[in-house]
């Protein structure tokens, strides 16, 4: 089976999404994150199956999103890597996660 990687980043994601739902109900954020490590697992074998980021910067373009099936509130955003998928970030649905693929600026004269 081909597993998904994750970036630093996205594992602090996951793990915030696992610290914040325990707070509540630590077997609702154990479901939640194995199903986001499932999905991922899912892209891994199957990178063309999410979306790329549309009028994306060059630096994001080659970055895709999927919506968690069953949890429709996280969205796992990653690029394809060696044989496998980066997982680069996982946000809720309710995030501007525009601002975090921006293009980038040119700094002010």
């Amino acid at each position: 089976m081909i597993r998904a990687k994750f970036s630093p980043r996205a594992q602090q994601d996951l793990d915030g999404i696992r610290d914040f739902m325990a707070a509540d109900s630590p077997d609702a954020a154990a479901r939640v994150c194995l199903t986001i490590l499932d999905t991922a697992d899912l892209l891994a074998a199957n990178a063309k199956i999410g979306r790329r980021i549309r009028n994306a910067s060059a630096r994001h373009a080659d970055i895709h999103w999927l919506v968690v099936p069953k949890f429709r509130n996280y969205l796992i955003f990653y690029r394809p890597f060696q044989d496998s998928i980066m997982v680069v970030r996982i946000l809720h649905a309710a995030q501007d996660w525009t601002r975090f693929f921006a293009p980038s600026r040119k700094p002010l004269d």
